[in-house]
C-alpha cells in the first residue's frame, strides 16, 4: 500500500480529519470513561487548542491512502506541567495497517527526539494519561515502541448524595463566571496556591491560558470564600447526553473543610442538571488533594474507580 504522510496545516481541513479519527477510534475501544462528546465539539477543541497553544506543524503528522483517505495521525505537544514532550497514540481508523500506524509513530518520535535533544538528561517523550490499563492493544503497542507505565490516573465516579458537613455555615458560595474579571482574579489568586494547579501549570501565564481555553466550555463554576479570602473553587463540564465531569477544583491550603464542601455542591449540581453522577479523574501520587479523595472513597462516596497510565519512554 502507497502511504502520503502530510504535516500539519492549520485551517486546511485536518483537525475535521482529525476529530473524525479520534472518534471513530474511541468508539471501536469501547467502555471509555467518559461519555464521548459530538463530532463539532471536539472539531473546535482541537482548533481552541493549536490556537492557543501553537503546535510545531513537524510535529503532527497524518497518514493518507494514495487516492486520498485518511488513515491515522500522531501529534505532539510541549507539557507545560514539566520538561517533557508528549507524543500521541497513533489514533488510526479501523482497517488502518499496523504498519502504518509504527512508521507514523516513529515519525514523530523520531522527529522531536532530535528537536528535543538540547532539553537536559530531566527530559521525557510521555504518551499522556488516556491510556486505560485494561486496553491491552494500547498498552502492548505503547510497550513494544520502548515505552512504560509510569503514572497512574484514577478516575472516580462520585456518589456523595449522603455526605454533610459540620460548620458549613461560615463558608460562603458563590456562581462564578470565568469571563468575570473579579472571578477571574480570585480563580488565578487560588489556583497560584493549589497544589495540584502548581504541579500541573506553575506560574501565572500558564494557568490564564488554560482559563482562557476553557472559557467557551459548559460550565458551571463555583466559588467559596470565607468571609472576603477565597479558599475554594471548582468547574464541571455539563453537556447534552454526557455524564458531568470536573474540569478543575483547587482549594487554599489549610482549608480543606472548603474542598469537601465543594466537592458535596458541585457533586450535586451535576446530578440536579443531568440524573448522572459526577466524574473526575486525578494522577494517583503523595498529595493532599488525592488523600481527600481517597477519604471520599474510603467513606463509600465513590461508585466507582477506573485506571488509566502516562507511558514514558525508557531511555535506559
Amino acid at each position: 500500500m502507497n502511504i502520503n504522510y502530510r504535516k500539519y496545516e492549520p485551517n486546511q481541513g485536518l483537525e475535521e480529519i482529525q476529530a473524525e479519527i479520534w472518534l471513530n477510534a474511541q468508539q471501536r475501544f469501547g467502555d471509555s470513561y467518559y461519555s464521548l462528546p459530538s463530532l463539532d465539539r471536539v472539531i473546535q477543541q482541537i482548533k481552541t487548542r493549536n490556537e492557543t497553544d501553537k503546535p510545531d506543524e513537524n510535529g503532527m503528522l497524518y497518514a493518507f491512502t494514495e487516492d486520498g483517505k485518511p488513515l491515522a495521525y500522531v501529534q505532539s505537544h510541549m507539557a507545560s506541567r514539566f520538561n517533557a514532550t508528549e507524543i500521541s497514540f497513533p489514533w488510526a481508523v479501523e482497517d488502518c495497517p499496523r504498519e502504518v500506524q509504527d512508521k507514523l509513530f516513529n515519525k514523530i518520535f523520531n522527529y522531536i527526539s532530535e528537536r528535543d535533544k538540547n532539553m537536559g538528561d530531566d527530559h521525557q517523550i510521555i504518551v499522556g494519561g488516556g491510556i486505560r490499563a485494561d486496553w491491552k492493544h494500547g498498552t502492548e503497542f505503547l510497550k513494544s515502541h520502548g515505552f512504560e507505565p509510569t503514572t497512574t490516573y484514577l478516575t472516580y465516579k462520585y456518589n456523595i448524595e449522603s455526605f454533610e458537613l459540620e460548620d458549613k455555615e461560615k463558608f460562603t458560595l458563590k456562581k462564578g463566571d470565568l469571563t468575570n474579571e473579579q472571578d477571574l482574579t480570585s480563580l488565578m489568586d487560588l489556583g497560584m496556591v493549589d497544589e495540584t494547579a502548581l504541579l500541573a501549570f506553575g506560574n501565572e501565564e500558564t494557568l490564564k491560558n488554560y482559563y482562557k481555553r476553557i472559557q467557551e466550555f459548559p460550565l458551571k463554576v463555583l466559588l467559596i470564600f470565607e468571609k472576603d479570602l477565597i479558599v475554594a473553587a471548582g468547574a464541571v463540564r455539563i453537556e447534552e447526553n454526557r455524564d458531568p465531569t470536573v474540569q478543575f477544583t483547587f482549594y487554599r491550603p489549610g482549608h480543606e473543610p472548603a474542598w469537601h464542601l465543594l466537592m458535596i455542591k458541585i457533586s450535586k449540581m451535576a446530578f440536579d442538571k443531568t440524573q448522572r453522577s459526577l466524574l473526575c479523574t486525578y494522577e494517583d501520587g503523595p498529595t493532599k488533594e488525592f488523600e481527600m479523595v481517597r477519604d471520599l472513597e474510603k467513606a463509600g462516596h465513590a461508585e466507582s474507580v477506573s485506571k488509566s497510565y502516562r507511558f514514558t519512554f525508557s531511555k535506559s
